[in-house]
This record gives structure tokens, C-alpha cells and sequence, in this order.
């Protein structure tokens, strides 16, 4: 199972020199915004929006 922490990983992809640096930036700022968006999701989500199995999976009960 994955975890959060793999998040940190995840780095923003180099553009090609032939890409406008105008869309290039706004690509990059554009994937910032769902990076830091999926981080702040994952790490305030509370137990009331999982599931049983899911709560179960996470405390090592589950297969």
C-alpha cells in the first residue's frame, strides 16, 4: 500500500526547450496547485470519510 510520505517524491516534470516558457509555467504552477491540494486532502481527512475496511487496512487487520 502506498503512503503519504511517497508523496514527497513526487517531483515536477522538466519541459522540453521547445515548449513556450509562458506555458511551461503555467503548466508547472498549474501542477503545484494539485500537488499542494492532493497533500492538504490526504493529510486532513478524518476517519468519519473512510471506510471500515479502509480504517482496518490502515491498523494492520485487514489482507
Amino acid at each position: 500500500m502506498a503512503s503519504l510520505a511517497g508523496l514527497e517524491g513526487i517531483a515536477l516534470p522538466s519541459f522540453s526547450s521547445e515548449m513556450p516558457a509562458e506555458d511551461a509555467r503555467a503548466l508547472r504552477n498549474y501542477l503545484y496547485q494539485l500537488t499542494e491540494q492532493l497533500n492538504y486532502v490526504l493529510t486532513n481527512i478524518d476517519r468519519e470519510n473512510c471506510s471500515e475496511e479502509f480504517l482496518e487496512r490502515m491498523n494492520g487487520e485487514g489482507a
